[in-house]
């Protein structure tokens, strides 16, 4: 299987454009199933914001909470005129997927100049239950059943 990779994640300490901090950890590839069940949860803009066309602008939105051992995905069907949430955030250090998070902004890709207005519909996000298959603990199961049952 190998090693664990040292990695080093880099995040918005407060907000975006502010202060920026490190993590380094170790990590490993896994693998997940989507569940037969998911929901969809609406990104609403909480504020009003200009946006230019071709950039892309954060805007605060309602919580959107992201329960634990679900993955999000953002719908690709536009909702609004003037462009699609490219991405979810939320300022601080970076949860894992087994862990409930929330985010109250999202990066927002203007596909056209315009002002966004509190209460408008951004996008939509698919919220997909999954379980989470650590490839780790299934190879040394499978490891171990071969040396077992190989005689």
């Amino acid at each position: 299987m190998g090693d664990m990779p040292k990695i080093e994640c880099v995040y918005w300490r407060d907000r975006v454009g502010g202060e920026i901090e490190r993590l380094k950890t170790e990590a490993f590839r896994y693998g997940f199933a989507v569940g037969p069940y998911g929901e969809w949860q609406m990104a609403i803009a909480a504020e009003e914001k200009e946006v230019r066309r071709n950039t892309l602008t954060p805007i605060k939105i309602e919580e959107i909470d992201i329960p634990e051992k679900a993955v999000a995905l953002p719908c690709i069907i536009q909702r609004h005129a003037l462009g699609i949430v490219a991405a979810l955030h939320a300022p601080g250090k970076p949860k894992k997927v087994e862990e409930r998070r929330t985010f109250n902004e999202a990066i927002f890709h203007a596909i056209a100049d315009g002002t966004v207005h509190e209460g408008e519909l951004l996008g939509v996000i698919n919220i997909f239950y999954a379980s989470i298959e650590r490839r780790l603990v299934r190879g040394a199961i499978e490891r171990w059943l071969q040396e077992r049952y190989r005689y």
